[in-house]
Parts: C-alpha cells; structure tokens; sequence
C-alpha cells in the first residue's frame, strides 16, 4: 500500500517538474526573439530535452520552436527590438 501512494506522489512531483520545464523552455524560446538569442534560444533547447526524457510529448515541440525563434532572433533581432521600442516604448 505505502508504495502506491508513494509512487502517485513521485508521478505528481515528476509531472510538476515537467510542467515547470516546459514552462520555463517556452519563456526561453520567447525571449530569443528579443534578448540574447544564442543563450535563452539554448536554455530552452535543454529544457525541452529534458521535459522529453522526463516523458512529455510537448518537449519535442519546445525543441523545435526554441531552435527555429532563436534562428529568427539571430538573423531579425535588431528589427524586432526596434519595433518594440518605436510601438511598445520599451
């Protein structure tokens, strides 16, 4: 009995830790567009990684869009920060 319980709340812990990760990988990959786009464009890549060996799906998706807006950010990131400080005042 103790060993179901306790493996229901390591799923729960492990799926929160998922959720974070594939949470933060989605800020990170945001971010590339606009700020250091090599480095947040990175910490999004790992995270999705690691959302995936964790056994979430979604990772693969945080992958591919990590590396496809730090692409944009690298070749569009002086345009898209003019942009937002003509537009947005940033």
């Amino acid at each position: 009995m103790d060993n179901i319980n306790g493996t229901q709340n390591e799923q729960f812990t492990a799926g929160k830790y998922n959720a974070l990760l594939i949470v933060v990988g989605w800020i990170c990959a945001v971010l590339s567009l606009v700020i250091y786009p090599f480095i947040f464009g990175l910490v999004g890549v790992v995270t999705g990684v690691l959302a995936s060996k964790g056994g979430s799906k979604t990772g693969l998706y945080v992958i591919v869009t990590s590396i496809v807006l730090m692409g944009i950010g690298l070749i569009f990131g002086d345009v898209i920060r003019n942009y937002l400080r003509m537009y947005l005042g940033i």
